[in-house]
């Protein structure tokens, strides 16, 4: 096993999320589910507790079977929003931004790309290029950044994971596949942006980015099969993720290792590192971690809060805490992705 890694630095000049409309809890989602289809959810409140997701913020409202995003949560509104809070607190004006990159597993629609509604929404108009790729699509974000930043006299570099994966599930699924049942009570939607530039004396930094994978060792955790070219045909369905989520359950705790692995590379141990951020697959995802990490380390989870809301999920991790982070501290990012069993992920020094 190989993966990637780079010794070079950012600057981290903003960050801001947008998350859709008010907190759904499990319980009103369950009773709307109930209600609204007839749905029978035998063990549904176990399925809960084992998660312990205990809110999420969703684009829909569970009215009907078929639903797009209410009027200004779409995957491209969300994501301009959170690029806009993230350039306020740059300090920096979107004329004034080299590049934008995007990614997202579930896109406004196949083409044009996501992020070119959100270049229209945001007035953008610079080059711009997106990742469709779900939980470690921030990975190769950053990469792609490195490279832009790394020329000289580079303008920032915003970059914004988004997800609205919520209507890609049918409710009246969801009584019969424990899997639907598991995307219904563990996902949650959301976008999150960082504005990136060169790096500079004194600011918060992104350095030690890596990459790997261990697609070899099994099939696709998740995926969307149908709406591709290799099944076009979807007219009148629901299209949702299929999610094998007891494989995950396997070989996902090895995709965080592999993170924790990469930390020699930088020259550091467990013991250098402050805080960590996993990925934020469950409520639960701190415990399962702890053994593995000193006792002094902050793990940071707030999927009890936001669910596991795929591409936004490290940036809106990464929001909720940096400020709170004191000189000399050190976070290390462990990212993973069901998909294709994909992990990364960099550390954080603020300033």
């Amino acid at each position: 096993m190989s993966d990637y890694y780079s010794k070079r630095s950012l600057a981290l000049l903003g960050s801001g999320c947008c998350l859709p409309g008010a907190p759904m809890d499990s319980r009103l989602l369950l009773e709307r589910i109930r209600t609204r289809f007839g749905v029978p959810l035998k063990g549904a409140e176990a399925v809960a507790r084992l998660l312990q997701v205990e809110t999420r913020y969703v684009v829909r409202d569970f009215q009907a079977v078929r639903e797009a995003p209410r009027p200004a949560h779409s995957n491209p509104e969300l994501a301009a929003v959170a690029v806009s809070r993230a350039l306020h607190e740059a300090g920096v004006a979107v004329g004034d931004l080299g590049y934008l990159i995007g990614h997202t597993a579930t896109p406004h629609w196949p083409i044009p790309s996501n992020v070119a509604e959100v270049a229209v929404l945001l007035g953008f108009e610079g080059p711009f290029c997106e990742f469709r790729q779900a939980c470690t699509g921030f990975v190769n974000a950053l990469i792609f950044a490195q490279g832009i930043l790394s020329e000289p006299g580079a303008r920032p570099v915003a970059v914004v994971g988004s997800e609205t994966g919520s209507v890609f599930l049918n409710p009246l699924r969801v009584g019969e596949d424990r899997a639907q049942l598991v995307n219904l009570l563990q996902m949650g939607d959301a976008a999150a942006a960082v504005i990136l530039g060169p790096p500079s004396r004194g600011c918060a930094s992104i350095e030690s980015v890596y990459h790997g994978q261990q697609s070899s060792r099994g099939l696709a955790g998740l995926s969307l099969p149908q709406g591709g070219s290799a099944n076009p045909g979807c007219a009148g369905e629901v299209l949702e993720f299929h999610h094998d989520y007891e494989a995950i359950g396997r070989s996902g705790l090895d995709l965080l290792r592999a993170g924790l692995n990469s930390l020699p590379k930088a020259g550091l141990t467990p013991e250098d590192i402050s805080h960590f951020i996993p990925h934020q697959a469950s409520g639960r995802i701190g415990r399962h971690l702890r053994p593995y990490l000193p006792d002094s380390a902050v793990v940071v989870v707030q999927a009890e809060r936001v669910g596991n809301t795929g591409s936004a999920a490290i940036w809106l991790a990464l929001d909720d805490v940096r400020r709170t982070l004191k000189p000399g501290q050190r976070l290390w990012v462990l990212g993973a992705e069901a998909t294709r069993a994909m992990y990364g992920g960099f550390m954080y020094v603020p300033g």
